[in-house]
């Protein structure tokens, strides 16, 4: 009872903010809007608590359940030794053995035996469940509030970062940022997805507004993001580079040809990838991604996965280039339906159905557009593909899949919504005026 008296406080609470605050203004989509969003994100984080309830036996293995429980062990030095806290909350726990003995070892994912990242991911969603333990007295609802209210402004972002592409289309934006299925199951959870969509409305919205205007505090917010990236999915960050350096040389080198800023972008790239080994042994980004391989193969090996298949073993970066199109496709269009035994992998083959709907609509209802949403387009795909590819050659879990390629497709769907003339639509199909 006291669980969902504070819930509800809370939802309350941040429900007003979203009434009163001005980021929530928009002049085409009403506030309630983003209320209503807020309360379908609770509610979907009740249902997906249910069901990593019901078929998770181990509550020390279901992800929305780990992170907060290892957040006990560093909110508990709050009591006993509040520097500790505040150090470990911070991350300037820089006396390791210390904190190892008397805290870390006592968590069962903040040194993960299976992780090959350069920087633990599990470290900023444990601290996050850390911090809000001060507004939620270890109840476990509160802080499903909590991230959902941080991944709403993150969604919001997104969608005033895309919105001047999308003029006269806000609300189709709204659906394609705020109601995709995966974006919305996965995005509402205590999960790292919250802070990942967090940290990718923060960079594209202030990507965008520092090359209008050069300003501290956009500057600022841009490098918080970066650093939030880092900290989460790393290879987010690889994934963002091509297109964010191919966006700035369109932007002011104004080519006539947007794609050519974008190919310029990846030559810099393959000779930074190839350079970088040189200065340090662990900037090698083929023998990075073929470690994450070989990590997740022996993961699944030890803790079999329903939803696993065979990937190519990588060994150079020749077979790097020669598995990216099957690693592209893999994370595409798999899983076929024969291949879904659980019901988040059914939902990402109904949702690559619709994808593949999106591209026919794109071939029948094509639209002319300028070398302003060419720039735009090229970003997003590039972004798309870098991800997929990445992701395709590392990660054999169908079910690891749909999540890891949300970002993604955010902005796959934006890139369509561009391309697509739903003014032709709309003419054949006089229903959608009022949808869209």
């Amino acid at each position: 009872m006291i669980e969902f008296l504070l819930s509800t406080f809370y939802f309350i609470a941040f429900c007003f903010l979203i009434s009163k605050l001005s980021f929530f203004k928009d002049s085409k989509i009403p506030k309630y809007w983003f209320i209503i969003i807020f309360g379908v994100k609770i509610g979907v984080s009740v249902l997906l608590t249910l069901i990593y309830t019901k078929y998770y036996n181990n509550r020390a293995t279901a992800d929305i359940f780990k992170y907060f429980d290892d957040s006990k062990v560093m909110f508990s030095a709050l009591k006993s030794n509040p520097l500790d806290y505040f150090k470990m909350l911070l991350g300037i726990d820089f006396n390791y053995n210390y904190y190892q003995v008397n805290y870390y070892q006592f968590m069962n994912h903040w040194n993960r035996p299976y992780s090959s990242d350069l920087i633990s991911d599990s470290h900023i969603i444990i601290r996050f469940n850390a911090f809000v333990r001060l507004f939620s007295f270890g109840f476990f609802q509160v802080h499903h509030i909590f991230i959902n209210f941080v991944s709403l402004i993150g969604l919001t972002l997104i969608y005033k970062a895309f919105k001047l592409y999308l003029l006269d289309k806000e609300k189709l934006l709204f659906y394609v940022v705020f109601l995709v299925p995966s974006v919305l199951f996965w995005g509402s959870g205590l999960l790292k997805e919250g802070i990942i969509l967090f940290a990718f409305g923060l960079f594209f919205y202030y990507l965008f507004k520092l090359t209008n205007q050069l300003k501290t505090s956009y500057l600022l917010l841009f490098f918080f993001a970066i650093i939030l990236l880092i900290f989460t999915k790393f290879y987010l960050l690889i994934a963002l580079s091509i297109p964010s350096l191919g966006y700035l040389i369109n932007y002011y080198r104004r080519l006539k040809n947007p794609l050519f800023g974008y190919l310029i972008a990846g030559l810099i790239f393959l000779i930074t990838i190839n350079v970088a080994p040189l200065i340090n042994e662990q900037l090698d980004v083929v023998f990075q991604i073929a470690n994450k391989q070989q990590t997740f193969s022996r993961f699944i090996a030890e803790v079999p996965a329903n939803s696993g298949f065979v990937i190519p073993e990588l060994s150079d970066g020749w077979s790097l280039i020669i598995y990216s199109p099957q690693a592209l496709l893999n994370t595409m269009i798999r899983p076929y339906f024969w291949e879904c035994n659980s019901l988040f992998v059914w939902l990402s083959a109904f949702e690559n159905v619709f994808i593949i709907g999106c591209f026919i609509l794109v071939f029948y209802y094509r639209k002319k557009i300028n070398n302003s949403h060419k720039n735009i387009i090229y970003f997003n795909l590039t972004f798309v593909f870098s991800l997929f590819v990445l992701i395709g050659l590392t990660t054999p879990v169908f079910g690891a899949i749909v999540r890891y390629k949300i970002p993604g497709l955010i902005l796959l769907l934006i890139s369509l919504s561009i391309l697509i003339d739903f003014g032709k639509m709309k003419t054949k199909l006089p229903f959608l005026k009022k949808l869209l």
